[in-house]
């Protein structure tokens, strides 16, 4: 089944958030993570994962440094900031209200396969 595209655009900040709250992270590695987790049924492009980095920086839910060079090039590393783990602990109650809310619509309904 594809992915409505459009419903998740409203999501990306809280995937990104969820993501950096298990470790931090740089950009290339974040992006693969959101493909692997979704068994490659959803990609976050380059650009709209660095201007989602850059509106949580400005917002700041989450910094940014520098990361070592020992491993190759000098990769920047993003982190979760404490404000960042309440806006995500808001947002997985306001997502987990929402989707009772829908749920109530959606139980018991039988669609056959026309």
């Amino acid at each position: 089944m594809e992915i409505a595209r459009e419903m998740l655009k409203g999501y990306i900040d809280i995937i990104i958030l969820a993501l950096l709250s298990q470790e931090d992270l740089y950009g290339y590695e974040l992006g693969k993570r959101v493909k692997q987790q979704t068994e490659n049924k959803f990609e976050l492009k380059e650009g709209t994962l660095y201007l989602a980095f850059k509106r949580l920086e400005k917002g700041e839910l989450i910094a940014s440094y520098w990361g070592s060079e020992s491993v190759g090039g000098r990769r920047r590393y993003y982190k979760l900031l404490p404000a960042g783990r309440d806006h995500l602990r808001a947002k997985k109650r306001e997502w987990q209200h929402l989707k009772d809310l829908v749920d109530m619509f959606l139980e018991g309904v039988e669609l056959d396969d026309r």
